[in-house]
C-alpha cells in the first residue's frame, strides 16, 4: 500500500495514504477545551482528534511542536495527532497473529528500511473509536 510514515517518540506508525486529507500543527491554544474533549476548529468545522501517545500508552513528554494527520473515512474526519511527519511510504502489509488481533486501531504490521517494524493503523476503526468517545461526552452533562 502507499501509505504516510508518522513517528511517537520511538515509534513508527503508517497511515493508508488514500486516506490522509492533509497535515497541519496543533499549536499550544488548540490542544484541549476547558471541558477537556480533545477536538479543534478547523476552518469552522469541528475535528475531533486522537493522541496516538495516549492511544497506544507511549511514555515521554509530547514535544513542543505535534502534528495533526487528518484522516477521512466514509464521510467521517478525525485528526491523529503525532510527534513527527516523516512522509510517503510504500509499504506491504503483514497481518497480525491472533495474539494481537485484539488491539484497537492496528491493522496489521511492516518492516522499515531500517529493520524496525512499524504499525500500520486502522483508520475506520480508529474514526469510529474516536467520534464514539466524542458522542458520549456530548452526552454526559456539563
Amino acid at each position: 500500500i502507499d501509505g504516510f510514515l508518522v513517528g511517537v517518540e520511538q515509534s513508527s506508525f503508517v497511515i493508508p495514504l488514500e486516506m490522509v486529507i492533509e497535515c497541519i500543527e496543533l499549536n499550544e491554544d488548540r490542544r484541549k477545551d476547558n471541558a477537556g474533549r480533545n477536538y479543534i476548529d478547523l476552518r469552522g468545522e469541528v475535528l475531533p482528534f486522537i493522541r496516538l501517545r495516549d492511544l497506544f500508552e507511549i511514555e515521554g513528554c509530547p514535544p513542543r511542536r505535534e502534528n495533526i494527520v487528518v484522516v477521512q473515512y466514509a464521510g467521517h474526519k478525525a485528526g491523529l495527532v503525532v510527534d513527527r511527519l516523516m512522509g510517503e511510504f510504500q509499504t506491504v502489509i503483514k497481518p497480525l497473529g491472533k495474539l494481537f488481533s485484539h488491539i484497537r486501531g492496528v491493522g496489521g504490521s511492516t518492516i522499515l528500511g531500517n529493520g524496525e517494524v512499524a504499525l500500520i493503523l486502522d483508520v475506520p476503526g480508529l474514526i469510529q473509536q474516536v467520534s464514539s468517545s466524542e458522542s458520549r461526552m456530548l452526552a454526559e452533562p456539563a
